[in-house]
């Protein structure tokens, strides 16, 4: 159960050493902090910041976290873009240069396995991962499995787990259904405790069988949001921003289309080519009526851009994908002074004054357009909203669940 320990350890007690991994050869470190052992879905560097950035972020502050990126839960595609994402693994680099700044006490780790997770495919994996010069080998040992995927191979060991689900993943296109299933459904027989980011992704995890359950709805590292945001009503442009990847499967590109065609300044920011996606032919859409595209943006230039725009935009397509989605641009755009108008996913709830909930095009087009006026005192309204739903606020309950967890570890009796 997750909850707080009151149990001190007891000097018989061991604790591995945290031992730190340089990717270029075998550096090694020792440090006496407890390490947490975290599995992602994303790499380090994606461009975009998501939960699993954010928690292992603050992880590092107490632990020493070594983070494996993603297995690659998606089968690729004969795709440019997945093969120029296969490109960056092999250079231990994106081909767009983008580094996310690394906490001092974090290690990042590529795990060597191959996209296909059930059959053959799944037994190679197990004897590529967990073999004597595996990538197992190199993230042991450890005092905590903090898993954002339910596919771990074994990665645990005795170690206690926690699974944090931040998407309904089976619904993903491209990921293999049955392994999820599978995953989770060890997981949960397993006893281990669960995160869920919203109400509907809950429901699944509950339906799966996981007793110890708690939601985390998304926030977001709003610092950058919030310092921008100081910009007056006044110095802004009447202007809407859509912040995030531009993939068909997850944007409904026809509200962008026809927001510019009803004559509203769109802007737009955030990758084209993600999740085996490619956003050029949408984007174009976008641009012919219109919009106009910043590229890939950093926190900090994303910030300033929207601290110069009046509503933010969530146009999500409706789909079995996006119903389980929590968007952490809601906080970034509140803390920036924006309305939020989204549509009608369960995982964004309507604050009345700042963030609205349309169900289809024209009252999402109307409602957008009835909000681009902004006064300072909704930009100081919804700022202060923001302020209450950071990361850092968020942060004594993680190291709280950590701890706990770590002290349901089985002692390790010394020689």
């Amino acid at each position: 159960m997750i909850g707080t320990s009151s149990g001190a350890e007891q000097s018989t007690t061991l604790r591995p050493a945290s031992v730190v991994h340089c990717e270029a050869g075998w550096g090694w470190t020792v440090s006496e902090r407890e390490r947490i052992a975290v599995l992602g879905t994303a790499e380090w560097d994606h461009p975009i910041a998501t939960n699993q950035h954010f928690v292992v972020t603050q992880l590092s502050r107490e632990f020493d976290v070594t983070y494996v990126q993603s297995l690659g839960l998606r089968r690729p595609r004969l795709s440019g873009t997945d093969l120029a994402r296969a490109a960056g693994r092999l250079r231990g680099g994106r081909r767009d240069g983008f580094r996310r700044p690394r906490p001092q006490s974090l290690t990042v780790l590529s795990p060597r396995a191959v996209p296909w997770h059930s059959g053959l495919g799944s037994r190679l994996n197990s004897a590529l991962l967990d073999s004597r010069g595996g990538t197992w080998a190199r993230v042991r040992p450890f005092d905590l499995l903090w898993t954002f995927s339910p596919v771990t191979y074994g990665l645990a060991g005795d170690a206690p787990i926690i699974y944090h689900c931040v998407d309904l993943l089976a619904e993903v296109p491209g990921i293999d259904r049955r392994a999820i299933a599978e995953g989770e459904r060890q997981l949960a027989g397993a006893g281990a405790p669960a995160i869920a980011t919203s109400q509907v992704v809950a429901d699944h995890l509950s339906g799966c069988g996981f007793g110890d359950l708690r939601i985390w709805q998304s926030t977001a590292h709003v610092g950058p949001f919030l310092e921008a945001g100081v910009r007056p009503a006044a110095s802004r442009n009447a202007a809407a921003l859509y912040a995030g990847s531009i993939r068909t499967d997850k944007v409904d590109v026809s509200l962008l289309v026809a927001l510019a065609e009803s004559g509203v300044e769109v802007h737009l920011a955030g990758p084209l080519s993600e999740g085996g996606a490619d956003g050029r032919a949408a984007l174009a859409r976008v641009t012919a009526a219109g919009g106009v595209y910043h590229g890939t943006l950093g926190a900090g230039e994303l910030a300033q851009l929207a601290s110069q725009c009046t509503v933010g935009l969530i146009p999500y397509a409706l789909n079995a994908y996006t119903r389980g989605v929590s968007p952490l641009k809601t906080y970034e755009y509140l803390a920036a002074g924006l309305a939020v108008v989204s549509t009608a996913l369960p995982g964004v709830g309507a604050v009345p004054g700042h963030v609205w909930r349309e169900g289809s095009v024209a009252g999402f087009v109307a409602r957008v357009r009835t909000t681009l006026a902004l006064t300072d005192s909704e930009r100081t309204a919804r700022r202060a909203l923001a302020a209450q739903e950071s990361w850092d606020e968020r942060l004594p309950e993680i190291l709280a669940v950590a701890r706990a967890e770590i002290a349901r570890r089985p002692a390790r009796v010394a020689p």
